[in-house]
């Protein structure tokens, strides 16, 4: 006898988006699904839970969190770097790109909230065009509502900065067709994909070397199935791509950059800072293909709290200071080691109540005292909320009422006492980071066993 599956069976196989239509298809699907809870609303990355920090000279990533009455995710994440591969640098955890709740390292990719990660395999190189030098990133897409338990890996090549000769042939860029090394969690390989572009190319090989603005490469978003990506133009990849231009001037060599996702999709942001002029914030949106929308422009330093920098502040976000130096060779690590307590433990301490994004930590404008360097951090992902440093200190700058949180500390305490030759404590890379409670990342891949083939 055939045994038919329940109504409850088939829509629980079915993603979060789909289960979403599903309840308005009838008002007996719609009992079914909020009867027994099918849609988790409250597992998908639909919050802010914290901004993953990379820092100057330091080899590995801080994480400053967001206060919960819900679980506290803990930013340490070393437990992905205690294996050794011989065909790859000594992993270490330290952050290139965020979607959705994943983080991507230089060897796996983990989810921080439900402490599951999976390496992938040694990516392959991307072939340079005739007379050509370039860098390459690795870019993350992942999207629960869609696929909770896959995700993609995509390498792009950077603009070219010069030429290794004067060899080079006269090409537009990006190529009409653009060849990707591809990675999927659900094949468990790389494999080649061609991606079609629409639209005009940002400009001809070798006139526009010179004249291409220089952005932050790692620079990504990821928003309605399309992945953007700043490359000194804008692309914006799909099966796919486009090259979006940027606003005018964005990109200028004095101004700080970020491309990053908000409420209304995509938004890219510049702060222009120069001695005894205003520091001057500009943020615009896209609102279709072809067209930003500037906010109009504001000087944000006389409504910058006069903070005193010496003095501790006890705000509720918390930063995880975490100073480790892995044990590559568990064999090789005692039981008394393993068993001793880390210092750094107590600051994942669990603050059980919600941090008010709108309301708490409010502090009165007034310019400060001395002219600090001011830097993006992000987008607060569901707000118009732009997140800021001023030296040591995350502010939150409400575009809207130009209300201004004092967030927390920026900086580790053992990264301001190193004694390093020419050492400068600035951030390198910001990720707001959304938390993910939902999927499962598949097994480990034996990348040992993928080595040998």
């Amino acid at each position: 006898m055939d045994l038919v599956p329940s109504l409850p069976d088939v829509l629980r196989r079915l993603a979060p988006r789909d289960l979403a239509a599903s309840r308005c298809v009838c008002k007996s699907w719609l009992r079914v699904l909020d009867g027994r809870h099918l849609l988790r609303a409250d597992l998908l990355p639909l919050s802010l839970g914290g901004i993953f920090l990379n820092f100057l000279d330091l080899s590995f990533t801080q994480f400053l969190n967001r206060p919960t009455a819900g679980a506290t995710v803990s930013g340490r994440l070393d437990y992905t770097c205690h294996y050794s591969d011989p065909c790859r640098y000594p992993p270490r955890a330290y952050v290139y790109a965020h979607c959705n709740g994943l983080l991507l390292f230089d060897h796996c990719v983990v989810n921080p909230a439900t402490q599951q990660w999976a390496l992938f395999p040694i990516p392959p190189d991307v072939p340079e065009p005739p007379g050509m030098h370039f860098s390459t990133h690795t870019y993350l897409v992942f999207d629960p509502t869609l696929s909770p338990n896959y995700f993609e890996l995509f390498i792009l090549p950077d603009i070219p900065s010069k030429m290794k000769d004067d060899q080079c042939e006269e090409l537009e860029w990006p190529p009409s067709t653009l060849n990707l090394p591809v990675f999927s969690s659900k094949t468990g390989s790389w494999e080649d994909m061609s991606f079609c572009r629409e639209g005009e190319a940002a400009g001809m090989f070798p006139d526009m070397v010179e004249s291409l603005p220089i952005c932050n490469g790692r620079l990504s978003a990821y928003w309605q199935g399309a992945l953007y990506i700043s490359c000194s133009n804008c692309f914006i990849l799909r099966y796919k791509y486009r090259v979006i231009s940027l606003p005018t001037d964005v990109c200028a060599h004095d101004r700080d950059f970020y491309l990053g996702k908000s409420v209304k999709g995509i938004y890219c942001a510049s702060l222009l800072q120069k001695t005894q002029s205003p520091v001057k914030l500009e943020v615009w949106y896209l609102t279709s293909l072809t067209e930003w929308v500037l906010k109009p422009d504001r000087d944000i330093f006389p409504i910058l709290p006069n903070l005193n920098f010496d003095k501790h502040y006890n705000r509720p976000w918390i930063l995880q200071e975490f100073e480790y130096w892995y044990k590559y060779d568990a064999s090789q690590v005692s039981d008394e080691e393993d068993a001793m307590p880390d210092n750094n433990e107590a600051l994942v301490e669990e603050v059980k109540f919600d941090w008010d994004s709108d309301n708490d930590d409010v502090v009165e404008p007034g310019s400060e005292n001395k002219k600090n360097y001011v830097c993006i951090l992000g987008f607060h992902p569901y707000k118009e909320v732009v997140l800021l440093s001023s030296w040591d200190r995350v502010l939150a700058y409400h575009w809207a009422s130009s209300k201004v949180q004092h967030l927390g500390k920026l900086f580790p305490k053992f990264y301001l006492k190193q004694r390093l030759a020419y050492h400068h404590p600035m951030v390198t890379d910001a990720f707001p980071y959304t938390p993910c409670w939902l999927g499962e990342l598949p097994e480990k891949l034996d990348v040992g066993a993928q080595l040998e083939d």
